[in-house]
């Protein structure tokens, strides 16, 4: 440990125990020492130690489990003797160093000769998950399993532990003036987006008119059809959609509703300014249009500082704010949540909403409420998000270290976890998509959902996700992704 260095100690013990997994001097299975120990050993704080560990755990060469410590993993990343390829990669963005990469497997290559690997799966939407579960949760899941069972189904709207524990957490985080009163708990962002619909086909005595983002979010889209909503695509300007745009499309007929992600524009990554959230809100008291916001990964803001939720600005009760636990945690939980306003003009479809939950039923057992509850109202949910945020910052860096050795362009990465990667006029991005899953790389793409569109990138981009897969294996698949671009350019 060089303190002499510019490289900071937590990336000096990160690249110093990976090169020993990767010579061998610490095999499969074997345990690392506690974090407090090797901080001693090693004269250094014990964040230092903590954060190289969750590195390596991201990266695929550790596991942490509850109980056993730290290990390194039974099966290494399966690149073999390419390995120094990602090691160079990694090593450059962690110390500036130019150096010259090893070539890339080609298929066929060691993985091929043992073993019919998994496609690299680097779709949008797919968060990192810890190797095991937080302590936290495991003590807080063990409680509500120990509570007596009950006769009657919970509260329809959700646990008021769990609904003050969200509406805590939106206050905290996203500056939204709310309590447990005003939350409904969803099992995620398409089902809050059901119930909406469904909740706005009652008020309005037929099928509602809900403007969405385009391109934007393919599966909410669906969401709001199969709840019987005609959808009417609002085009998306560099930082989101605008007050212009939305009021053209109320020239000729009103709108219902209209959903956006300012936070975090999906998919292409625009933040929507403070003065443009102002403008569309101005126009939605206007119109009686309600603003269906999607804050989907706002807890994750890599550059620049966090806008207010437009929840938080709205004082007449426009905006229904969605948000959900499944990015933040693990899809497998299931949990988010409607927050309603508080205004008069949203007292109706406050009323609505709550007759389609409780026809509907509950949407989460009541064992894993209590539990969230629990979690979330503890220091471990803080904690774990504080991880996972650095977790992301951490593949954030390396992917964007990667596509400028590539020569790849990256927008839309100054949140979440995922990025787009613009295409040539000449190239297809259904094509390049295609023959990167012949090679074993799945993609998203950046699609209109106008009606009758065809399946094709509106603006010939990609969508890339860093959350879930290994960083060797996301490094392999960027590699991959340049060469499918190369080969599909019109010099070929």
């Amino acid at each position: 440990m060089d303190r002499d260095q510019s490289v900071s100690l937590s990336d000096q013990l990160t690249h110093g125990l990976r090169e020993l997994i990767l010579s061998g001097a610490m095999r499969p299975s074997d345990t690392l020492p506690p974090s407090r120990a090797l901080a001693v050993n090693l004269g250094v704080a014990r964040s230092v130690v903590v954060n190289a560990y969750e590195r390596l755990v991201g990266e695929g060469y550790l596991e942490s489990r509850q109980g056993s410590g730290t290990r390194v993993v039974e099966q290494l990343p399966s690149w073999g003797e390419y390995r120094a390829h990602f090691v160079v990669g990694i090593r450059q963005a962690e110390t500036g160093r130019d150096q010259v990469p090893a070539r890339e497997p080609e298929p066929g290559g060691e993985v091929g000769r043992n073993a019919v690997a998994p496609p690299i799966d680097l779709r949008p939407g797919r968060p990192y998950v810890p190797t095991s579960p937080p302590r936290e949760w495991v003590r807080a899941l063990a409680a509500a399993a120990r509570e007596r069972w009950a006769s009657d189904p919970p509260d329809a709207r959700g646990e008021f532990t769990l609904r003050r524990a969200i509406s805590d957490h939106a206050r905290r985080s996203r500056g939204i003036d709310c309590d447990a009163e005003d939350i409904v708990v969803t099992t995620g962002t398409s089902e809050a987006l059901v119930v909406i619909a469904l909740a706005l086909r009652e008020l309005r005595s037929r099928a509602p008119r809900i403007a969405v983002e385009d391109p934007g979010y393919i599966e909410g889209a669906k969401a709001l059809q199969r709840a019987g909503s005609s959808l009417v695509p609002a085009p998306v300007a560099e930082e989101g959609v605008t007050a212009t745009a939305l009021h053209k499309l109320t020239t000729d007929e009103t709108l219902d509703a209209v959903m956006v992600t300012p936070s975090h524009q999906y998919p292409l990554g625009g933040r929507m300014p403070a003065v443009e959230r102002h403008a569309i809100l101005e126009w939605a008291a206007r119109s009686g249009t309600f603003v269906i916001e999607d804050d989907y990964d706002s807890e994750f803001r890599h550059d620049g500082a966090v806008l207010p939720a437009m929840a938080a600005l709205d004082r007449g009760g426009s905006v229904i704010y969605v948000t959900t636990l499944n990015k933040v945690l693990s899809p497998s939980l299931r949990c988010g949540a409607i927050v309603l306003g508080r205004g008069a003009s949203a007292a109706s479809l406050r009323e609505a909403i709550f007759g389609v939950r409780r026809d509907l039923g509950e949407a989460v057992p009541a064992m894993m409420q209590k539990a969230l509850a629990e979690f979330l109202s503890g220091d471990g949910f803080r904690r774990e998000v504080g991880r996972t945020r650095r977790e992301y910052r951490h593949r954030r860096e390396l992917l964007l270290a990667e596509c400028e050795r590539l020569k790849l362009t990256v927008t839309g990465a100054a949140g979440g976890l995922h990025v787009v990667i613009p295409l040539p006029q000449s190239v297809s991005a259904t094509a390049a998509a295609a023959q990167l899953e012949e090679r074993g790389v799945l993609v998203g793409l950046v699609q209109s959902i106008a009606p009758g569109a065809e399946r094709e990138a509106v603006s010939g981009g990609i969508i890339v996700g860093y959350g879930a897969e290994s960083v060797s294996r996301m490094l392999l698949g960027l590699k991959r992704i340049a060469a499918v671009i190369k080969a599909c350019g019109p010099s070929n």
